[in-house]
C-alpha cells in the first residue's frame, strides 16, 4: 500500500514544497507526499520552482496550503508526518496510535536575509540537494516491516544525520 507523507513548514512556500515534489519523483512508485504549512502564504516562491527544475523535478501541481486541509474530515490518512523548518511549530499529539509517526528535519530558511537572487538559488540550491539527500535515506528504509517506535527513530535520525553543515 502506498504510504502516505506530510511535509510541514511555516509557509508552505520553499522547503516543505521541495521535499512533496522530490518525494513524489523519487519513491512515486511507494510514496504519496504532500505538504502543508501553519500560515501558509497561498504562493511558492518563484525561484523555488526554477531551482527544482533545475534539479530534473517536476514542478506541475505544486502550491502553497494550509495544513487545515489535512486534518479533520475528508483529509487524507497519513502516515508519516515531517517537519522541515527549523522555527517552532505548534507540537501534535502522537500518542494516537492511527496519528501519523512524526519527525523533525530541521532545515534553515534559504530566502531569509536580503540576499541577492543569486545567492537565493544557491542557498535553495544547497537545500534541495539535502532534502534530496534526505528523502534518499527516507526511500530507502524498510518502512513496511517497522514498528512506530522504529520508524520515528529512524526518521528523526535522518534529520539529524543529513544536515547543511555536513555539506
Amino acid at each position: 500500500a502506498m504510504k502516505t507523507v506530510l511535509f510541514l513548514c511555516v509557509y508552505n512556500a520553499s522547503r516543505s514544497i521541495m521535499a512533496e515534489a522530490i518525494l513524489n519523483k523519487i519513491g512515486g512508485d511507494r510514496f504519496q507526499a504532500f505538504s502543508a504549512g501553519e500560515r501558509a502564504i497561498g504562493a511558492v516562491h518563484p525561484l523555488t520552482l526554477q531551482v527544482l527544475s533545475d534539479h530534473g523535478i517536476p514542478t506541475a501541481g505544486l502550491r502553497s496550503k494550509s495544513w487545515a486541509h489535512f486534518f479533520g474530515l475528508g483529509a487524507p490518512k497519513l502516515d508519516y508526518l515531517i517537519t522541515v523548518c527549523d522555527e517552532p511549530l505548534e507540537e501534535l499529539d502522537s500518542r494516537d496510535p492511527s496519528a501519523p509517526v512524526e519527525a523533525r528535519w530541521p532545515t534553515p530558511n534559504p530566502l531569509t536575509g536580503g540576499r541577492t537572487e543569486a545567492e537565493h538559488r544557491e542557498a535553495l540550491a544547497r537545500t534541495c540537494r539535502l532534502l534530496q539527500a534526505r528523502i534518499e535515506a527516507l526511500v530507502a528504509l524498510p518502512l513496511e516491516q517497522m514498528d512506530r517506535d522504529s520508524s520515528r527513530k529512524e526518521l528523526m535520525a535522518i534529520g539529524q544525520r543529513l544536515t547543511l553543515q555536513a555539506g
